[in-house]
């Protein structure tokens, strides 16, 4: 029944996909000439044979291309590894409904090997390096104390390619989920591991958990790599195992390999060994049990605009930075404990001097109100709804007079002097929002905060004698709402003289008279009770003031239209909207536009 499902799901997608794309239409490990099912070791077998115009085992034909597609959220079992000896591409492929997200990385088709084994095997014994490419795919290991010696999840000697994938329960001796030769044997090239958007979570290695690698060849970034354990004393989850050759290692800047835009936490064993010709930017690690191994003897190394705090958290002794004899690595503007030290004279580090971190229970969960705790640095690691990776995002605190007092926001700075070189923050966060171009705006650690440049709508449709119940939380961008005891001292009093409640909450009518009261609380949800039976809309808009719009000295608030519908029992379907837009006001756009430039009047 399994096979048959399949098959007739995976005919809508081959609808949707490229007439000559390979679809898999069995989630069964099959290799048969007796059937008509498609597996996927039957895919990859066809292209590693050329794609042959007569077909294999039910797979391809034709004009057939190198790309494989799987169903979503379909998962596909493999008894034994799977070789990969040519250029090919795996993705998920689908078609979504309103039930659906279409977030990449939530609807990842899973691989999961059965086996005790790692799942795929890419070298084709040749000068030149294949391609291969996995987007929108979870890897599976084995979940034994070793699936393989070398590469849990992965064995690598190509050009391989990981984009919105999701790699979990791998183990090894070297390389917990990936293992990559990185070195050139022979004529041949040296193989790349290129991650992008990725999750990399729960693999166990003696040396590299995440990566080993024999020399640095992989490119990092926009990930997020969590709970990985690497046990053996002077490895790292991410390990290159020697350096590479000098006449490959690029002049500080540059970097051959590198790891920027991505957020480390609960790994177990050091992060990264540094050496030269890597170079890490805009990280955020923080909690786990220790931080980098810096071993960069040629200064071609370098760190830099990242946070590095709390490695272990919480509490005991702090092992974010630890330093070989002859290390000679470039540090640059990282927010860090004393033990990594100030690094560049020209660029230097800023130690953190607090001594409260998280702003929760634990190190991942939902983040205390301002009121609840208004001193700790970060909001706990937490994926928002509908999307793939989560992320640590800095706080603006009430304790700050003015945006520069955080160690975090606007820390960039621009070189004049061409003799001195500098490493700017990267284009995008974590997130992929878009950075200033000033680079003197930029935020250290993986996130950048964002101001919303829009003014939403949020609203919902009730029954009459009933309360509408909604919530602006995810509207604020990464700032929160400002306790309702500091209004006073940003606005003065009320000006209809009622108590200030959370976020200065004040209510603008835009086309109805009001229709009922508003109640807002520090967490942003929002009941509105009418003030009796009437039948209709009440359409207003609402202006709150946040931690970090409270800086624009003309307009401390942001504003989202709000609109609530009443009408009796079973004249209607109780609905609830939010989405960026709805009617914007001639005020309203000129709010957006001041609030597009509060960074650079705040400094």
């Amino acid at each position: 029944m399994l096979k048959q499902s399949i098959g007739i799901a995976m005919l809508c997608i081959a609808g949707q996909a490229y007439s000559a794309d390979i679809v898999v239409t069995t989630t069964e490990d099959i290799s048969s000439a007796n059937d008509k099912q498609c597996s996927l070791r039957e895919a990859i077998e066809y292209i590693n044979l050329g794609l042959p115009e007569a077909g294999y085992n039910g797979c391809g034909g034709k004009s057939s291309t190198s790309t494989i597609l799987l169903e979503k959220k379909a998962v596909y079992k493999l008894s034994n590894h799977i070789n990969i000896k040519a250029d090919l591409s795996i993705r998920t492929s689908y078609t979504t409904d309103v039930n659906d997200k279409d977030v990449p990385g939530l609807n990842n088709a899973t691989i999961q090997m059965l086996g005790t084994d790692n799942i795929f095997r890419i070298d084709d014994s040749k000068k030149t390096l294949a391609t291969v490419s996995l987007r929108e795919i979870t890897l599976q290991g084995c979940g034994a104390s070793q699936c393989a010696e070398q590469g849990g999840l992965i064995y690598n000697n190509e050009y391989l390619t990981l984009e919105y994938t999701r790699l979990y329960n791998g183990s090894a001796a070297q390389g917990g989920a990936i293992y990559n030769m990185g070195q050139p044997e022979a004529e041949t090239a040296a193989s790349i591991v290129e991650i992008k958007s990725s999750l990399i979570e729960n693999n166990k290695a003696l040396a590299g958990a995440i990566l080993y690698t024999h020399a640095p060849e992989f490119r990092i970034s926009n990930s997020v790599f969590r709970e990985n354990n690497t046990t053996q004393t002077g490895s790292s989850n991410i390990y290159s195992a020697s350096r590479l050759e000098e006449n490959k290692i690029t002049d500080f800047p540059q970097a051959r390999a590198w790891v920027n835009s991505s957020t480390f936490l609960k790994n177990q064993g050091h992060i990264i060994n540094l050496r030269d010709g890597i170079g890490l930017n805009n990280l955020t690690i923080v909690g786990n049990q220790a931080g980098i191994l810096f071993d960069a003897p040629l200064g071609k190394g370098y760190l830099a605009n990242s946070i590095i705090l709390g490695n272990p958290y919480p509490g005991g002794q702090q092992t974010n930075c630890a330093f070989a004899e002859n290390d000679q690595s470039i540090l640059q503007n990282n927010l860090v404990s004393q033990e990594c030290g100030l690094g560049a004279t020209h660029y230097p580090n800023e130690y953190w001097s607090g001594t409260q971190l998280i702003a929760g229970e634990t190190l991942q969960g939902a983040c205390k109100s301002m009121s609840q705790d208004p001193n700790s640095l970060l909001c706990p690691y937490s994926q928002p709804k509908d999307t793939f990776l989560g992320y640590f995002r800095p706080r603006i605190l009430l304790s700050y007079n003015s945006l520069a007092d955080s160690p975090i926001v606007n820390k960039g700075k621009n070189s004049f002097n061409p003799d001195i070189k500098i490493v700017g923050c990267e284009a995008a966060d974590q997130r992929k929002q878009a950075r200033d171009s000033n680079n003197i705006f930029c935020d250290r650690g993986a996130i950048e905060i964002i101001v919303p440049t829009t003014v939403s709508l949020v609203g919902e449709d009730i029954r009459t004698g009933s309360q509408a119940k909604m919530s602006v939380a995810d509207l604020l961008g990464d700032s929160d709402l400002i306790p309702k005891e500091q209004c006073n001292a940003i606005l003065g009093p009320h000006p209809s003289g009622e108590a200030w409640q959370a976020g200065c909450i004040q209510v603008v009518q835009t086309v109805t008279q009001s229709k009922g009261t508003l109640k807002i609380d520090e967490e942003g949800n929002l009941v509105y009770t009418p003030n009796g039976g009437w039948h209709g809309t009440d359409i207003f808009k609402i202006r709150l003031v946040t931690t970090s719009t409270r800086f624009n000295q003309n307009i401390p608030y942001m504003e989202i239209n709000v609109q609530v519908r009443q009408e009796p029992e079973n004249h209607m379907e109780s609905d609830k909207i939010k989405t960026s837009g709805g009617a914007l006001g001639m005020f309203s756009l000129f709010t957006l536009l001041a609030l597009v430039g509060l960074r650079r009047y705040t400094k």
